[in-house]
């Protein structure tokens, strides 16, 4: 997800959108459920991530049959590629004429006049081939982008790698688990040095200074183990600046993929614990006089590693817009999604984000869906 200062509290949308449809399914003469009928259901986001299996209309666990799903703060994701394995890909099919304008800004007058009603007829229209872009399965969006902290210089023809030098190589990291006080870690990090030969090695080294809740300081820089990747990722716990394995305590970890080097953190779609990266309320990490989200207005939010996802568009939230009337609402903006699903296809579009008639919390969606047969 984009790292910015704009991720705040939601406040529920007034209701300005009508009930339409039914809930109940329909079934075709195959036998499929819904099949080219609008049908709706609802989606209950607001305890964590929620699932949608768009055969049956269910929402399921992460173990079922599921298309796509969505988390609070973190967005939506797909059941292929980087969220899945199900091989699952999809399109954008339809965007409302005229909600954004050519910087890609909301048009509040344009939101404000799609309703459910008037949005059904460009649903029911999306055929198998309305996408005008490839299928697309989900990739991953880092926390810590390469750009930040890897230089390269070209002038000798090979590249020669080195760490960046600037304050964006910084970043200040959330442990993946709780201390034995049961609160999380905290830690300032950044690549201190970058060892590389083509074809033959790649690995940094990370210096960090954690901090000390007690006193309330960062404590002395210290620098990690090398952490060679050439061959294998490798994982890096913060707490006791050492290399571990997979099924250890990490808060870090490095790999190769493809020409990325890709520093993820052990949360979100990277892992499993809670490890995350600040979003800073200042300039950099070195300026960060205290880690705690909110206690001195240097550290907003931490996020983790999330999907980029087809569902990522068209708002700065996919589905939805943020902020459209200069408010903490989050605004539908009826795009139709298409997802394939080996050789069917399945059409989708969020209606609502505070429940079928618009007064429940933040985080209820309302979906209306349909299998496409031609």
């Amino acid at each position: 997800m984009n790292q910015s200062i704009l991720k705040l509290g939601i406040i529920a949308l007034s209701s300005t959108l009508a009930a339409c449809g039914s809930d109940t399914e329909t079934v075709d003469s195959s036998g499929r459920s819904g099949a080219d009928t609008a049908n709706y259901s609802d989606l209950d986001a607001t305890q964590g991530r929620a699932y949608l299996d768009l055969e049956s209309g269910h929402s399921v666990t992460s173990t079922d049959q599921w298309h796509f799903s969505y988390q609070k703060y973190v967005g939506f994701s797909i059941n292929g590629g980087i969220s899945g394995d199900a091989g699952i890909a999809s399109c954008i099919a339809h965007i409302p004429e005229g909600i954004y304008d050519v910087n890609g800004a909301p048009v509040q007058s344009a939101f404000e006049a799609l309703t459910r009603d008037n949005t059904q007829a460009d649903f029911d229209t999306v055929t198998a081939t309305s996408c005008t872009a490839d299928f697309a399965e989900d990739s991953i969006d880092l926390q810590i982008d390469m750009e930040n902290w890897l230089a390269a210089d070209y002038s000798a023809g090979a590249p020669v790698f080195s760490a960046n030098s600037d304050a964006s190589n910084g970043w200040i990291i959330q442990s993946a688990s709780k201390n034995d006080s049961d609160t999380y870690e905290y830690a300032r990090v950044k690549v201190s040095a970058v060892d590389y030969s083509a074809g033959v090695k790649r690995a940094i080294t990370l210096e960090s200074e954690i901090w000390d809740d007690n006193a309330s300081v960062f404590l002395s820089a210290v620098t990690s183990p090398e952490l060679n990747f050439t061959d294998n990722r490798v994982y890096w716990d913060m707490e006791t600046n050492s290399i571990v394995t997979a099924d250890q305590n990490w808060d870090l970890s490095i790999v190769v993929d493809e020409r990325n080097w890709n520093i993820q953190v052990n949360g979100g779609v990277s892992g499993e614990g809670s490890a995350a990266v600040a979003t800073l309320l200042v300039d950099s990490a070195s300026q960060v006089s205290n880690p705690a989200s909110g206690t001195t207005g240097d550290v907003y939010k931490y996020y983790s590693d999330s999907a980029s996802s087809v569902l990522s568009g068209p708002g700065n939230y996919g589905a939805f817009s943020y902020g459209v009337d200069d408010s903490h609402n989050m605004w539908p903006n009826f795009t139709t999604y298409l997802f394939k699903h080996g050789t069917r296809y399945y059409k989708a579009q969020i209606v609502s984000n505070y429940g079928e008639d618009g007064t429940a919390s933040s985080g209820n969606l309302y979906v209306r869906y349909a299998e496409v047969t031609e």
